[in-house]
């Protein structure tokens, strides 16, 4: 894995892709001059939409895209943070820029920051530049909404598996485009404090 030499990126905005975490991507409002894109996709994800491809492909050699291979968990992350880590070195008064929901990156941004390097995440490429209608949702509030759409439902009439569950929220919570992960951390917190129990791939609800 090389990242491309320096003298061919100096770009004043580097911006990373976490294309697993973040599917619904629009490059066609980047105007900004001396931005590089590095498109992060995993392994499992063989389809990618033409309205990107073609976008990415009017951008020309601003993008690149770069193919994770192997599978394991927070793979994708690994090789952003390593292509961040390499082109930092060369390039340390670039501004970088991580499109992700995952706020695993925030210790690490955090990190940068006291080392003098610019470094932020974001949530939706309208706040690239600097939109100020953008508005994100915080867990808790996808959280609350969820339980709110979910209580509404007759008991017998909610999903029975784990799967299920997963794909009605999903679709309950489309308006606000929650990621799998924020769906999988969601559930996982409703595990944890009871709301929702599992016995024999059975789910019951103690609300």
């Amino acid at each position: 894995m090389n990242p491309p030499p320096i003298e061919k990126l100096d770009p004043a905005t580097v911006l990373f892709i976490d294309y697993e975490n973040v599917t619904q991507v629009s490059l066609s409002s980047l105007q900004q001059p001396n931005l590089r894109i590095f498109i992060f996709v995993g392994c499992a994800q063989v389809k990618i939409p033409f309205d990107l491809v073609r976008e990415a492909h009017q951008l020309g050699a601003a993008v690149e895209w770069i193919g994770v291979e192997g599978i394991g968990p927070n793979a994708l992350d690994f090789h952003i943070v390593f292509y961040l880590g390499q082109i930092s070195l060369k390039s340390p008064t670039s501004n970088y820029v991580i499109l992700s929901r995952d706020r695993g990156f925030d210790p690490l941004i955090q990190h940068l920051a006291k080392l003098g390097i610019s470094c932020r995440r974001i949530e939706n490429l309208a706040l690239l530049s600097g939109r100020s209608d953008v508005v994100t949702h915080s867990q808790d509030f996808l959280a609350d909404l969820a339980f709110t759409k979910l209580s509404a439902v007759v008991l017998k009439s909610r999903p029975k598996k784990r799967a299920t569950l997963h794909t009605y929220l999903k679709s309950a919570l489309t308006k606000y485009q929650p990621s799998d992960p924020e769906i999988k951390q969601l559930l996982d917190s409703w595990f944890a404090t009871g709301k929702v129990t599992e016995t024999k791939d059975k789910i019951s609800y103690k609300f």
